[in-house]
């Protein structure tokens, strides 16, 4: 199955994912919320429950040793696919929990009353409540980047705006790399400024890559963060895995953010526990060892078959058509900027005036197509622009163009429907 993206042989690769033989009519463009899984993920779970089930790292007998085996292999295969230390990932069971572990063990021992955190203003929620919630128990200040809403970018900043808004108050910086609604938020090089700034005051830098990572190389050495969250049901893998980079530097000072079995080294009755060493430490009780070793099976997927630069211009020319015919729908308003998606973009997110994206989403199910409607779990983002609702549709490798006219066809039969009652 070598470099199938390149050879652009699409169909192909498409038949390693069972689910659409069998369900030979769905077209699937909720990529965004979660996407589908290759025959070789599905395998391997199957494999682990039927040949290895054990419990991991103290189990002295051969099924524990080889699940023991088995887990940490995808821990250093994770470790490769970022370009980070093996002792440096740590398993959770998704984004959502790697961001409350740095929020929870990080924060309360380092945020204070009159600190700053700094945000987006187009935050999943996931990357905003934590935050929010951690402010308000600490006393500290919840700042913004700000979205233009003219060209729906974070509002580039000169380096006078980067130092007022970023400055010895600031302890951590959390950003989203692409946004689940807009898409790529980040005009020319502010990403890598603003990091770069924050680390200058000695502030620490919390990357939420959860739509990134299923559509570009991830290199923590090129980004720079202290931390990196992202999830593996997005990117092929099973759900309930997900990722949380740590830099080593990090590790001593770091407070666990669960304690119990696996994690401790020893415990006593009349002085603090001994934790291991990381990445146990920071992993307590039975971990998702099959999950973990279903997302090392999506890894070595990506690996073999996905060319990220070749994804990218794939990803962009269904993201540019679809744009190209929404445009010719009067009552459509798209959400993002027009360039960029264009240009890099797998999603595309949008609303039809005086319909609401629910009644759309539905409509197009009966023509076995899949798309998200709501507000994507970016309320304060929605408020901001004023919208109620809107319709998503995100690709993967495995759609094509001809979903895309399909798509179309039965999105302007639900505006004609509704129109009419």
């Amino acid at each position: 199955m070598k470099n199938l993206i390149n050879n652009n042989n699409f169909e192909k690769l498409k038949q390693n994912f069972l689910i659409f033989k069998n369900n030979k009519n769905l077209i699937y463009l909720d990529n965004a919320a979660t996407s589908q899984k290759p025959d070789i993920v599905i395998k391997s779970l199957v494999d682990f429950y039927e040949k290895h089930n054990s419990n991991i790292h103290r189990s002295i007998y051969d099924l524990g040793e080889v699940a023991t085996d088995l887990y940490e292999n995808a821990r250093q295969a994770i470790a490769n696919f970022i370009n980070a230390k093996y002792e440096e990932i740590v398993f959770t069971s998704g984004t959502t929990e790697g961001i409350n572990f740095v929020a929870d063990s990080w924060g309360k021992e380092n945020i204070f009353s009159g600190d700053q955190i700094l945000i987006t203003q187009v935050e999943h929620h996931a990357n905003f409540l934590p935050w929010q919630r951690l402010a308000q128990e600490k006393g500290a200040e919840l700042k913004f980047l700000n979205l233009d809403k003219s060209n729906f970018l974070l509002k580039n900043l000169s380096q006078e705006d980067l130092d007022k808004l970023i400055n010895s108050k600031t302890k951590i910086v959390a950003l989203t790399l692409d946004s689940n609604v807009l898409g790529n938020i980040w005009p020319d090089d502010l990403l890598e400024r603003i990091i770069e700034k924050a680390h200058s005051v000695g502030a620490k830098v919390l990357l939420d890559a959860a739509q990134a990572v299923a559509h570009k190389k991830i290199d923590v050495e090129i980004l720079k963060p202290d931390f990196l969250v992202f999830s593996g049901h997005k990117m092929f893998g099973p759900t309930g895995i997900g990722v949380l980079y740590i830099k080593k530097d990090l590790h001593k000072n770091l407070r666990p953010y669960q304690l119990g079995g696996s994690m401790v080294y020893s415990v006593f009755c009349d002085k603090p526990a001994i934790y291991r060493d990381a990445p146990n430490k920071f992993e307590a009780g039975t971990q998702p060892i099959a999950q973990a070793i279903g997302l090392k099976s999506a890894i070595d997927f990506t690996n073999q078959n996905i060319n990220f630069d070749e994804l990218k211009k794939y990803e962009a020319s269904l993201t540019s058509y679809l744009i190209d015919k929404l445009n010719l729908i009067p009552e459509c308003q798209i959400l993002g900027n027009i360039d960029m998606l264009k240009k890099e973009g797998h999603l595309v997110t949008f609303y039809i005036k005086n319909i609401h994206a629910h009644d759309l989403s539905a409509f197009l199910s009966k023509n076995n197509i899949a798309t998200r409607s709501g507000n994507h779990c970016a309320q304060p983002l929605f408020e901001l622009l004023s919208v109620e609702s809107s319709l998503r549709v995100s690709f993967s490798f495995y759609n094509t163009h001809e979903d895309v006219d399909l798509f179309l066809d039965a999105l302007k039969e639900a505006i004609i429907f509704f129109e009419k009652n």
